[in-house]
């Protein structure tokens, strides 16, 4: 079993660090059982819930809050998660002009606490300084100081230490300290996604499997979750780690963590 944690709605027709080939061949040629489809923008929103409506067999929601329109936005969320749809959402404080521990938030917090549902946030500093926005013609011009840093979200787990969120790509440039951070927290976690983007810019270069293998002997097996975007499930089954811990990373614990379960086909027994 293997469940992809981290894969836009744009990849169903190009699934840009997998050769461009569309998601679903993807998901057969590397034996993905069931994948993610991430939306971060009001557009991507639509066609999320249009593609896991369709597809819901091999497809789960993780979508978009505008949190500029905090109201209609949780709202939405509110419908969306209890037809099932959405399992949780996408941040990208870069592109959406905020910090992650300005109290503006803390509407959206506080939901993801009572629906019981994780936050997948992008970390680290991207190279890039522009992003498409939702205004036909226009552009977005991202702001440095709204990265994440991990002190933002120390402040936000220390509020709220039940929230579940997911560092995605290990944070990035930010490994240590986020590392850090999910060793504390008992409801931080980490994901594996554009791990060879990151490695490749550490000083000296990581190798992904040797970048894994550290995070488990850290946190263990149980704070890990597959996730694509050039990581494949080949990546985690060559690491130096039990065949227990690699079935933590590719698919138990985002099982249990999205609450996929029977329905998708994910049932299983854990101690």
């Amino acid at each position: 079993m293997v469940i992809d944690t981290h894969a836009h709605v744009f990849f169903l027709d190009k699934f840009i660090d997998y050769d461009d080939k569309p998601l679903f061949q993807y998901m057969e040629e590397q034996k993905v059982d069931r994948c993610s489809c991430i939306a971060t923008t009001k557009a991507e929103n639509a066609a999320m819930l249009e593609s896991v409506g369709k597809y819901g067999d091999k497809l789960f929601g993780i979508g978009y809050v505008n949190v500029h329109d905090m109201e209609n936005s949780l709202k939405e969320l509110r419908d969306n998660v209890g037809k099932g749809v959405v399992r949780g959402i996408k941040m990208h404080p870069y592109v959406e002009d905020y910090v992650v521990d300005d109290p503006m938030l803390d509407p959206l917090y506080e939901t993801c606490l009572e629906l019981d549902i994780p936050l997948l946030f992008h970390n680290g500093i991207v190279t890039f300084s522009t992003w498409p926005s939702d205004e036909p013609g226009k552009i977005k011009t991202p702001k440095y100081e709204c990265i994440g840093f991990p002190h933002q979200f120390a402040a936000v787990l220390e509020r709220y230490p039940k929230l579940k969120i997911i560092f995605a790509h290990f944070g990035g440039n930010f490994y240590r300290e986020f590392l850090c951070l999910t060793e504390r927290f008992e409801n931080a976690y980490f994901d594996t996604a554009w791990l060879r983007h990151y490695a490749a810019r550490q000083f000296p270069p990581v190798d992904i499997h040797r970048w894994i293998e550290h995070a488990v002997s850290i946190l263990g097996s149980k704070k890990i979750l597959f996730a694509g975007e050039g990581t494949l499930p080949s990546d985690i089954k060559e690491c130096k780690i039990s065949e227990e811990q690699k079935e933590d990373i590719l698919w138990k614990n985002a099982s249990d963590l999205y609450k996929l379960g029977d329905e998708y086909g994910c049932g299983r027994k854990r101690s």
